[in-house]
């Protein structure tokens, strides 16, 4: 596992803090990969677009 550092607002980690005292989450670590997993889950077709679309270009223009 990975660890990272990130620099939040004030507000948004209050939020946080509210979370895992209400018994949402264990932990900061915990909210954050659930958090990052939704986003991404989300927007996976948004991120996946550019690279779709270079895969059809390829295969259209039939290189190898």
């Amino acid at each position: 596992m990975k660890t990272i550092q990130a620099e939040l607002p004030e507000k948004l980690y209050q939020e946080i803090q509210a979370l895992i005292r209400g018994g949402w989450f264990p932990n900061e670590g915990e909210l954050l990969r659930e958090a990052l997993r939704r986003y991404l889950d989300a927007h996976r077709p948004d991120l996946m677009e550019p690279f779709i679309r270079a895969d059809m270009e390829w295969g259209l223009r039939g290189e190898e």
